[in-house]
């Protein structure tokens, strides 16, 4: 018996699943997962089975669909068996949804999207001017999209002033340079509104004006946009995003430009209108006026101006009078005041003469008087408080007093007292001769 190692084994086997290098499988998506580089993990399954399947991100990039659980996909792809978990699984390489188009499915999860961000709302869309004076196309020059539309627009409005800014309106970067055309307008503010133009196609003819990158230009965008994109019957993102949506071309020129003599007729009913209002007007008016004037109660009127102004001439007298006596009163009562205030000067005089004597007689009598002839008085600290020292006896020697001066004090410590009657006593030497 031939025994293998699993690594001879899985080996062997996926030789023997060559055969099955180049095959297609149909199932219900579940399980999807999709890692930061970008592969994509799930599982293929019927009502009996399922395999595990992985999308390499090299090959997945290429699906113009998002894949979901649920989605019913034909994956293409071989068979293998992953040695490190020996799990057998699809390796797809290419992969498109059962029944439906994966251009169509690309289209309809786009609209989903954008529809659920709020982008197609009415609420969101600029109004589109009734007569811009610049207008912008973005589109191929050598379409025949954009001959129609400079066609219809000098036939309306002969000298308006157009600006092309030309794009790829088909292939891989044809979704790019759409957006960024959209952005720099939108940027420049040289325009009052952008035409977005192609002629008619098949889906993958028209899947620049689906892709995401055009839709969010146009949602971003300041000045207003209309899309003429295909046929009557053709409908893309740019379409529901755009301000407005023209059903060709043609169509979007005819909108955004209206024939000078549709604007003259316009002006000319609004004039005729406007006449026939104020003329209307004016009649009445003066038939009003008419039946005033041929009233009993307009002859009244004169009178009743004469009666009023009386009344105010009256109220104007009386109002002086009223004046003119509280300024007499006023000035009464000021000169009773000046009357008295006449005899202060005197008597403030006789009032200062006795401020005199009083200060005179309280400096005589001040202890500031008897120190400036040189005397000084002691004071002693008794809880903070200074109380004059009168006898020798209320101090000891060491004590701290302060002697207050004419001009400053004297902190001090007693160092010797006596009892006051040295200047009577005779000294020692005296008696004893």
């Amino acid at each position: 018996m031939n025994v293998y190692k699993v690594s001879e084994l899985i080996r062997t086997v996926n030789l023997e699943l060559f055969k099955y290098n180049d095959i297609s499988v149909e199932g219900e998506v579940t399980n999807f997962t999709r890692s930061s580089a970008g592969h994509c993990y799930f599982s293929l399954k019927d009502a009996r089975a399922q395999i595990r399947v992985v999308f390499f991100a090299m090959s997945a990039r290429f699906l113009k669909f998002r894949i979901e659980n649920g989605l019913q996909l034909i994956v293409r792809g071989r068979l293998t068996i992953y040695e490190a978990k020996g799990e057998f699984q699809l390796n797809a390489v290419s992969a498109e949804p059962a029944g439906l188009g994966a251009l169509q499915l690309a289209f309809e999860q786009l609209k989903k999207q954008l529809e659920a961000e709020g982008l197609f709302d009415p609420a969101r869309k600029k109004p589109i001017p009734l007569l811009p004076q610049s207008i912008a196309i973005v589109t191929s020059p050598t379409g025949a999209a954009i001959r129609d539309v400079l066609n219809v627009i000098a036939r309306r409005y002969d000298g308006m002033h157009v600006q092309i800014y030309p794009v790829r309106v088909q292939g891989a970067t044809a979704a790019r340079e759409i957006a960024t055309a959209i952005r720099n307008l939108s940027r420049w503010q040289l325009h009052d509104v952008i035409l977005v133009c192609r002629g008619g196609g098949s889906l993958e003819d028209l899947w620049a004006f689906n892709e995401e990158p055009v839709a969010r230009a146009i949602a971003e965008s300041t000045i207003p946009i209309i899309s003429g994109v295909g046929h009557e019957t053709d409908f893309t993102i740019c379409d529901f995003v755009a301000d407005l949506r023209a059903p060709t071309p043609s169509a979007a020129a005819e909108i955004v430009i209206r024939a000078k003599s549709e604007i003259r007729s316009q002006v000319d009913h609004a004039v005729a209108r406007l006449r026939h209002i104020v003329e209307s007007r004016v009649r009445n008016y003066r038939h009003e006026l008419r039946h005033l004037t041929s009233s009993d109660r307009l002859g009244l009127l004169p009178r009743r101006i004469a009666s009023v102004r009386d009344r105010l001439e009256r109220r104007r007298v009386a109002l002086f009078r009223l004046l003119d006596a509280r300024a007499k009163l006023l000035r009464r009562r000021l000169a009773a005041c000046e009357t008295p205030l006449a005899k202060y000067p005197s008597r403030i005089e006789r009032e200062r003469d006795r401020l005199r004597a009083t200060v005179a007689t309280l400096n005589a009598v001040s202890p500031l008087s008897v120190l400036s002839r040189g005397y000084a008085i002691a004071f002693s600290r008794v809880k903070n408080r200074r109380k004059p020292i009168l006898d020798s006896t209320a101090v000891g020697l060491g004590d701290s007093i302060e002697v207050q001066l004419k001009r400053g004090a004297l902190a001090c410590t007693v160092d010797a007292r006596t009892l006051g009657i040295e200047s009577i006593l005779p000294e020692v030497g005296d008696i004893k001769s």
